[in-house]
């Protein structure tokens, strides 16, 4: 069986082929009309539906299914039992196995079957471009992430990929008696996100059950809480407004509300008066206001330009008040268009420019200007979402924006969980003042690196051979975690720069495919242009 990967879209593919036909069969064409015999027609038309045959294989990219032939072999580790190996030998058709400890490369194609893997006895294969199938148990852990370091009343997010045998089973968040976060699992592969707002202070830890039994253990630090607030200045009220307000008082932020409705009539809500951490939102009127120009350009925070009327206008009104570079094009003839999500926006895409990201379904672009960042949002409503009881789709749009526009702080951290022993993991620090080349644990550090985009920010990554919680002083401290408590996590670790053009994720009764060589379609390609330009040379 053959699957095909096109280079290009198929309208360009057609087109490409179309043009390249009609090329070549213009001369033949011409040759026929001026008399040439009917065995050099033939050879030209043979020569140039080869060259288009190598030409539409190159272009097409096809695939083969593995088989059950010499060149696969299924490779496992030490802990999987032999129905496994039976199963998925018979699943995929492949009928060389061998233990990871006993293998040595023969040119055969690899595929990894297991979590007991070291760095040992995966070195052998670290040039073969493995796949990995991780076997399908109950209770078994595809993925897990979590944030490491939350701020106090921040929602932490639990990213989830697992395995159910059966159907009817919780997965469960419990603090105490108290459930933080609840959702049921089907028969098969479950995948998810588990959110709950975090209390306390410092070094934290929860359980994750699977059926009322732990499944692991999510350490993670909670910093204190830092004063955040949202200010909606518009000049008239609306229901995208009046919904995306009461959405973040829900989650416990700050909001105030500034409506001018004329001159001289001022609605106002919440407290209103400028912190040096805020957030503010407003409909594309409000620029000419001279307050909010000098806000931005002087303030630390973010800047949210909604309800656009005339896109191209207001783009070219923020990009000469801030220095922004943001930029549309024409993605519609109509007055919208219909996302996937089945919201409309303004009938324009963005071209994404340096220093900026995207969000929301391609709808809203942001770009930091020196300490602000300023937003803009071509959806023209997304309170339908939330009205339609559609709570989670309008929480993807909304809080992953406001987690990009979180304003600068005087400090903070930013930590991926779980980070594993032995394996190299991120850190983020964000420092408006003397952010240090050097942080230290122990007696080891980590080198940070300012980054250029944004001079309040470093990166860097740490590999941590021990196990347990280690400080990076008095405001974070990082549990990592040992390779018994999460193994498949470990061995993806381990496995992933192995896998560098194939994919990592499980195969799950996936027919795999090999990509046939490009080189027999280049070759091709030039075999058929040479015998086209020998051709009229010969006679015969």
């Amino acid at each position: 069986m053959i699957q095909f990967a096109p280079l290009v879209p198929w309208p360009f593919l057609f087109l490409i082929l179309g043009m390249t036909f009609l090329s070549g069969g213009i001369p033949i064409f011409l040759n026929w009309k001026s008399g040439v015999s009917a065995q050099k027609i033939l050879i030209k038309t043979g020569l140039l539906l080869l060259f288009g045959l190598f030409l539409s294989l190159f272009l097409l990219q096809p695939s083969r299914k593995i088989s059950s032939d010499k060149s696969v072999v299924l490779v496992y580790s030490e802990e999987v039992e032999e129905a496994e190996i039976q199963y998925w030998k018979d699943s995929l058709g492949i009928t060389k196995t061998k233990a990871i400890a006993d293998f040595k490369p023969d040119g055969s194609r690899v595929l990894l079957l297991g979590k007991a893997f070291s760095k040992e006895n995966l070195y052998p294969i670290h040039d073969l471009n493995p796949r990995w199938i991780l076997p399908e148990k109950n209770r078994e852990i595809s993925e897990l992430n979590w944030k490491g370091y939350v701020r106090k009343g921040e929602k932490q997010r639990v990213n989830y990929r697992v395995f159910s045998e059966g159907g009817s089973v919780k997965l469960q968040v419990k603090q105490g008696e108290t459930t933080l976060a609840s959702t049921d699992l089907r028969k098969g592969w479950n995948e998810g996100e588990l959110g709950f707002e975090t209390a306390g202070l410092g070094r934290t830890e929860v359980p994750l059950l699977f059926d009322g039994d732990s499944l692991a253990v999510l350490r993670y630090f909670i910093g204190p809480a830092t004063p955040k607030k949202y200010h909606f200045q518009f000049a008239f009220p609306g229901q995208e407004v009046r919904v995306l307000s009461q959405w973040l008082e829900s989650k416990g932020e700050k909001v105030s509300q500034e409506i001018r409705l004329s001159r001289g009539t001022i609605l106002e809500g919440g407290e209103t008066s400028v912190d040096s951490l805020q957030i503010r939102l407003i409909d594309p009127s409000q620029l000419e206001v001279k307050a909010i120009q000098d806000w931005a350009k002087n303030s630390v925070g973010a800047l949210v330009v909604m309800n656009l009327t005339e896109p191209l206008e207001t783009i070219s009104r923020v990009n000469r008040l801030f220095g922004t570079d943001f930029q549309l094009q024409r993605s519609g003839q109509g007055e919208s268009r219909v996302l996937d999500n089945q919201l409309e926006a303004a009938p324009f895409s963005w071209l994404v420019k340096s220093g900026q990201k995207v969000f929301g379904k391609d709808a809203i672009a942001v770009q930091r200007v020196g300490e602000m960042q300023i937003a803009i949002n071509l959806y023209q409503a997304t309170f339908p979402l939330f009205l339609q009881g559609k709570e989670k789709e309008y929480e993807s749009i909304w809080g992953e924006v406001f987690g990009e526009l979180e304003p600068s702080e005087q400090q903070s951290w930013k930590v991926s969980a779980p980070v594993l022993s032995g394996i190299s993991s991120g850190f983020q620090l964000n420092k408006r003042d003397s952010l240090p080349e050097w942080i230290y644990f122990g007696k080891d550090s980590v080198n940070l690196i300012r980054q250029l985009t944004n001079p309040f920010l470093a990166k860097g990554s740490v590999q941590i051979d021990s196990v347990g919680w280690m400080a990076f002083g008095e405001d974070l401290s990082v549990f990592v975690y040992s390779k018994e408590e999460f193994p498949s996590l470990h061995a993806q670790a381990l496995i992933r720069p192995l896998t560098y053009n194939s994919d990592i994720e499980s195969v799950e009764n996936q027919q795999i495919y090999v990509k046939v060589s490009n080189w027999i379609w280049l070759i091709g390609l030039l075999l058929s242009l040479g015998l086209m330009w020998i051709e009229p040379k010969i006679n015969y």
